[in-house]
């Protein structure tokens, strides 16, 4: 008769080996040569810029949905890895400012369609606000110039793409998260992020850089989820590493 004990280790030891072998599907069999060089572009991008670590610019953004579209100037200071303030203007007028700090976000309306508030959050999805699912963390790192490329533990060339330009990233036990995508050029154009079961949450897709003397900048980004709901930047100006007072990410009234 089986104890109590050796049934507990027997269920354990199914439920692990069930686990582990639903994870390694996620793996394709590839050449381990090609995976060191998968893992060396991966890991350009992820550091991609990483010497800038904040900026002042402006530029216009333009949300799309099914039902209208609204273009704003903007404008904005970040700090990494998570402060930022950005104004939405039209006509050359303020709308809406946001102020994340890391611990709370705050939104100030400028033409009174809303009081201030605030609420607590480390990292708060930016959905409701800019229509894609996007976290500011990743607001921040585009508008530094960085690419938003998540933590991974494996890189290795898509099976199904020849000619070496796509790139999936993996997670232990949690599969492929996201991909990066090459142009012909061997600059990144493209990234696509997933929820743990696979699903597609957006895109990104960069059709434009600019050369500066401190390095290549992303000035034009396109943001796009599967509803095809779109958020796309163009950057007009950009200051690397200007100095930012703390004051800058505490908004009074009347702002």
């Amino acid at each position: 008769m089986i104890n109590q004990n050796s049934l507990y280790n027997l269920i354990y030891s199914i439920v692990f080996i069930l686990i582990f072998s639903g994870c390694a599907l996620h793996r394709p069999a590839t050449n381990p040569l090609l995976d060191k060089k998968a893992l060396l572009f991966a890991n350009q991008t992820q550091s991609f810029n990483q010497h800038i670590i904040t900026s002042k610019g402006t530029g216009w953004a333009r949300i799309e949905t099914k039902t209208k579209t609204d273009k704003f100037k903007i404008a904005w200071a970040v700090v990494s890895p998570n402060k930022i303030r950005i104004t939405f203007l039209m006509s050359g007028l303020p709308v809406e400012t946001i102020i994340a700090t890391g611990e709370k976000i705050t939104f100030f309306s400028h033409t009174g369609e809303h009081s201030k508030y605030s609420y607590n959050s480390k990292d708060p999805d930016m959905e409701d606000y800019i229509q894609v699912p996007i976290k500011m963390s990743e607001i921040i790192l585009i508008l530094l110039g960085r690419i938003p490329v998540k933590k991974f533990d494996n890189a290795y060339f898509s099976p199904s793409d020849p000619s070496l330009s796509s790139i999936s990233l993996e997670q232990n036990w949690k599969g492929v998260t996201q991909s990066l995508h090459f142009n012909d050029k061997g600059k990144i154009h493209g990234l696509k992020s997933r929820d743990l079961s696979g699903k597609l949450l957006y895109e990104i897709m960069i059709t434009q850089y600019k050369i500066y003397d401190f390095g290549n900048i992303p000035i034009k980004i396109e943001i796009k989820d599967m509803d095809n709901r779109k958020l796309t930047l163009d950057i007009t100006s950009f200051q690397p590493n200007p100095p930012i007072k703390e004051s800058v990410f505490q908004l009074t009234e009347p702002g």
